[in-house]
């Protein structure tokens, strides 16, 4: 990655990648073959042959108000809708340090063109299914006082979240005319991860490692 995330807009003409950052600068790179996992904004592919729009990824931002302390990285689920429920130390409060965490989170769906309009895929819906997921892992909001009958336990509010972003990505999928200076791959980043073989000692294998672990 010797440009990281600065890389703009990408043009291929013969085998040279020409590339630009986000001050203005150009790099090239010369290629035998060029192996493409997104073909977004990637000037002088292949005629295209077809084209289809299979799902929108959506990502639905929240802040955490009540129940940010937790141990819980990750739900998943069987659904599209609200698929995967993500935890992260929040960028509210600082650098975090030590025991007391504090987590915001983001959940990740899959829709169509038809759900994405409907309110029952909403910001809205996916924060009123992850609050349920909240409370059946066990995720508590703030204290509500002591039990009436047991001045020894807390009794304690429901999780709350404010929905803050909605992104949308649309996966498209394209078929290209053949042509040999490209390989078009549709691997996922964790099948690339499961299928990394180096050196076990090198420093890539070790990110590999810790990669693959926080799945």
């Amino acid at each position: 990655m010797p440009l990281s995330d600065k890389a703009t807009s990408l043009t291929v003409q013969d085998n040279l990648l020409k590339v630009v950052t986000k001050d203005s600068r150009l790099a090239r790179f010369e290629f035998n073959k060029l192996i493409i996992f997104d073909d977004e904004k990637i000037n002088g592919l292949p005629l295209l042959k077809k084209e289809k729009l299979e799902k929108i990824k959506v990502i639905d931002w929240f802040d955490v108000k009540s129940g940010m302390e937790h141990e819980h990285e990750k739900f998943k689920t069987d659904s599209e809708f609200v698929s995967e429920v993500i935890f992260y130390p929040s960028d509210r409060f600082g650098i975090q340090k030590g025991s007391r965490i504090r987590k915001d989170l983001v959940a990740i769906s899959y829709l169509d063109e038809n759900q994405i309009n409907d309110f029952d895929f909403s910001g809205t819906m996916a924060k009123f299914k992850i609050v349920n997921m909240m409370k059946e892992n066990g995720i508590k909001g703030a204290r509500n006082g002591r039990d009436t009958y047991n001045p020894n336990i807390y009794r304690y509010y429901s999780p709350k979240i404010e929905h803050m972003e909605r992104e949308k990505i649309p996966e498209v999928n394209r078929v290209y005319h053949k042509d040999k200076r490209f390989e078009f791959r549709k691997d996922s980043p964790e099948k690339i991860l499961e299928n990394f073989f180096c050196d076990p000692c090198t420093y890539a294998s070790k990110i590999n490692k810790f990669f693959l672990d926080i799945e």
